[in-house]
């Protein structure tokens, strides 16, 4: 397998491929709109947030790949959690998995040359990904909302 496979192999996983963690995908499913703004008493941030944030990231990440120029500057981290305009849960969680796929597509679509070239930012934004997967199905445990049948399970 080559540096291409596994890299796109990766934004599968995070986006709707469950491997050795549950995908995006799983991590949202079934989850209504009144349960992802809600805060548990361990997580400083709401799924509502956190998917905002990966949102974010993900497109500002997918233009910077596709050479599109911007003018974002980020003075503080946190700001990227809260939402610039007025979304529904369900158009955000629609926006995220548009960029996903298009990531992929960006991915499939890239030579040998552009994928090594940027490598080690492909590869951090699928690390960042799969970390706030884990924030998610965390808050949902926390919360009573995580069905545990929707989990990773492995054929010993």
């Amino acid at each position: 397998m080559n540096r291409k496979e596994v890299i796109l192999n990766q934004f599968k996983a995070c986006h709707n491929t469950d491997t050795w963690f549950v995908s995006l995908q799983t991590a949202l499913k079934g989850l209504p709109a009144e349960q992802a703004y809600n805060y548990s008493a361990i997580s400083v941030h709401s799924i509502f947030e956190i998917v905002n944030h990966l949102c974010f990231y993900n497109n500002l990440e997918l233009n910077r790949f596709k050479g599109v120029q911007d003018n974002v500057q980020i003075s503080d981290n946190e700001t990227t959690f809260k939402p610039l305009t007025e979304k529904s849960w369900e158009l955000l969680v629609e926006e995220l998995f548009q960029t996903l796929e298009r990531w992929q597509s960006a991915i499939e679509q890239s030579d040998e040359e552009c994928i090594e070239k940027n490598a080690e930012s492909l590869t951090y934004i699928n690390l960042h990904n799969a970390y706030h997967i884990g924030q998610i199905v965390f808050i949902r445990k926390s919360l009573g909302t995580w069905n545990d049948s929707q989990g990773v399970h492995y054929n010993v």
